[in-house]
């Protein structure tokens, strides 16, 4: 779930990106950007969610 946000987060950013002409937003829009790109380049740093093991008894 949290790659669909970030991957959507991504895109949205990048539209707006591509849209604005203020040169704040622009600022504060490439920053957000660089942050989601370095969080997708280290998926090892986020915990792995597994399914449950169906052959284990609880």
């Amino acid at each position: 779930m949290q790659d669909f946000i970030r991957d959507e987060n991504l895109k949205l950013y990048r539209a707006a990106l591509a849209r604005s002409t203020d040169e704040d937003q622009r600022r504060v829009l490439l920053i957000l950007l660089g942050l989601l790109v370095d969080e997708q380049a280290k998926p090892a740093s986020r915990p792995k969610q597994s399914a449950p093991d169906p052959d284990r008894s609880v």
